[in-house]
């Protein structure tokens, strides 16, 4: 069976990188859009409502320039278990505006609520091709916010706590990360269920 190789639509660098990484870990490829086509684009704004509909909107735009791909893109979030109503699809937008990319970390330290300073992290990933949506995968990972940042990793990874674990995301080993990691889960749906569309 040939190996599984997905375009990435995002212009985000992290997360073309997080996810050319998870891919590999389940046996499949990941690549850059921009390497194919050529060029980087603009994507139209994103919605406040739907994690499914921001990943469906970006897949499908790169997968309309590049019909023959199979295209995919990601939308997430975070929701603190005590303050309903806060970021969730709006979790980038909201914190990086308000606190700019190297605060976000300890904004959100500053805003998780004890006891349990509680969260659950939303992944959704879209596949599609020739403009088309042709299915979604769920990824998500419920924990705790640590009190202090892990002196390495990268972003959220370095204070959410999975459930059961006295550790961040950023200091476990890759097998165990991609186990608890709401993106890989996703990943980890994608592919089983391509692998299992060609059996």
């Amino acid at each position: 069976m040939p190996q599984l190789n997905f375009i990435l639509a995002t212009n985000n660098d992290f997360k073309i990188s997080e996810l050319t990484r998870e891919l590999a870990f389940f046996g499949a490829t990941g690549q850059d859009y921009q390497a194919v086509l050529g060029r980087r684009v603009a994507f139209p704004p994103e919605g406040t409502t739907s994690y499914a509909a921001n990943a469906t909107q970006k897949a499908q735009f790169i997968s309309q320039l590049l019909p023959d791909a199979l295209v995919i893109a990601d939308d997430s979030g975070i929701e603190l278990a005590h303050r309903p109503g806060e970021l969730g699809v709006q979790t980038a937008r909201e914190l990086h505006a308000k606190f700019g990319t190297p605060a976000v970390n300890q904004a959100l330290i500053e805003r998780a609520v004890d006891p349990d300073r509680g969260f659950t992290m939303q992944t959704v990933i879209a596949l599609a091709r020739g403009g088309e949506l042709m299915a979604l995968y769920h990824g998500q990972l419920t924990g705790q916010i640590a009190r202090t940042p892990w002196p390495t990793g990268h972003g959220l990874d370095q204070i959410l706590i999975p459930a059961g674990l006295t550790r961040p995301l950023a200091a476990l080993p890759l097998p165990e990360f991609v186990k608890y990691d709401h993106r890989s889960q996703a990943v980890a749906a994608l592919v089983k269920g391509m692998t299992q569309d060609e059996a």
